[in-house]
C-alpha cells in the first residue's frame, strides 16, 4: 500500500481507539502452567528473569529476560514450565478496541519482542502500578497514556515490522454494512462516509479488496439476496423488491433475468 494511504488508514483507525485498564502486578507468578484456554482480555508480560514456554494460537515461544510477550484477547494460549514460579515478571491486563474490535485484530502485532534496555518499560509498568490506585481524572488519563505507550513500544520493537492494517477488517466491515442495508439507498458517498474515507480513496480501497466497483458489488449482493428470498421464503415479489432496495419491480425483474437467465417467478418455480 502507498505510504500516504497506509498512514491515512492507520490514523483513521487509531483515532477511534478505546482503552480499558484492568490490572497490573509484578513478581513471581504462582500456578503458571495452564492448559490451552481462550484469553478474555489483552495481556502484556515483561520478563525480568526465568524460563518457560508459551504457545499463542499454535505459535510456541520461550521468553527470557528482557522479552515482552503479548497475549491478545480471544487468542488460544497455553503456558508451561517445570517450575510453577518460572518467571519473575511484570504483567498487565487491559482491553484495547477499535470500533468494537480488538486492536490486535485491526493491526498485525507480533506475540513476542526483545528489548535491549528494559529500564524505561519497567518505569511505565511502575507508573501504572502507582496510578491505578488513584481516583482522580488526571491519573485515569495517565493510565490510558501509559498503556498506549507500552503497546507502542512493543510494536516499535517488532523486528518484522508487521504494522499493516489487517485487510480483512475493511472488507468485513464494508461487506457487513452493505448486507445490513440492502434496502437503503447505498451510494458510494454513504459507504465512504460510513467507513470514514473520502470517496476517491474509498473506491480505490474497495476495488483492491473486492476486485470490482462498489456499484457492481451492491447490485450483485442485492440479486444474491433476492435468490435466497425466492428459494427459502414464501415472500411475495413486492416484498422482496422492497427488501433488497430496488426502486421498481420492473427494474428488478430485468436485472434478475440478466443475472440468472430466468424471471424471478420462473426461478422460484424451477429451483425452490
Amino acid at each position: 500500500m502507498d505510504p500516504h494511504n497506509q498512514n491515512q488508514l492507520l490514523n483513521q483507525r487509531l483515532s477511534r481507539l478505546q482503552t480499558e485498564f484492568i490490572l497490573i502486578d509484578h513478581g513471581l507468578c504462582p500456578d503458571w502452567s495452564r492448559e490451552e484456554h481462550t484469553r478474555r482480555r489483552d495481556c502484556l508480560y515483561l520478563i525480568l528473569d526465568g524460563k518457560g514456554k508459551i504457545t499463542v494460537n499454535g505459535n510456541t515461544f520461550y521468553p527470557e529476560k528482557n522479552d515482552m510477550v503479548l497475549l491478545p484477547r480471544g487468542s488460544r494460549v497455553s503456558l508451561y514450565s517445570e517450575n510453577e514460579t518460572c518467571y519473575n515478571k511484570y504483567w498487565c491486563d487491559f482491553i484495547m478496541s477499535v470500533d468494537g474490535r480488538s486492536l490486535f485484530d485491526v493491526i498485525d502485532f507480533p506475540y513476542m519482542v526483545h528489548l535491549e534496555n528494559i529500564d524505561y518499560v519497567k518505569s511505565l509498568f511502575d507508573r501504572l502500578d502507582a496510578l491505578h490506585i488513584q481516583t482522580d481524572a488526571a491519573s485515569a488519563l495517565m493510565i490510558k497514556a501509559s498503556l498506549v505507550e507500552l503497546v507502542s513500544i512493543f510494536l516499535k520493537n517488532d523486528t518484522h515490522k508487521s504494522t499493516d492494517v489487517k485487510s480483512s477488517v475493511f472488507a468485513d466491515e464494508t461487506r457487513r454494512f452493505i448486507q445490513e442495508n440492502l434496502d437503503s439507498h447505498l451510494t458510494v458517498k454513504a459507504l465512504a462516509d460510513k467507513m470514514r474515507y473520502n470517496e476517491k480513496y474509498f473506491i480505490s480501497l474497495f476495488k483492491k479488496h473486492f476486485g470490482t466497483t462498489p456499484a457492481y458489488y451492491i447490485k450483485t449482493a442485492r440479486l444474491e439476496q433476492a435468490k435466497h428470498e425466492l428459494l427459502y421464503t414464501d415472500h411475495k415479489s413486492a416484498y422482496i423488491v422492497n427488501k433488497i432496495g430496488y426502486s421498481t419491480a420492473q427494474k428488478f425483474s430485468k436485472d434478475f433475468k440478466a443475472y440468472t437467465g430466468f424471471s424471478p417467478m420462473k426461478f422460484r418455480e424451477l429451483f425452490k
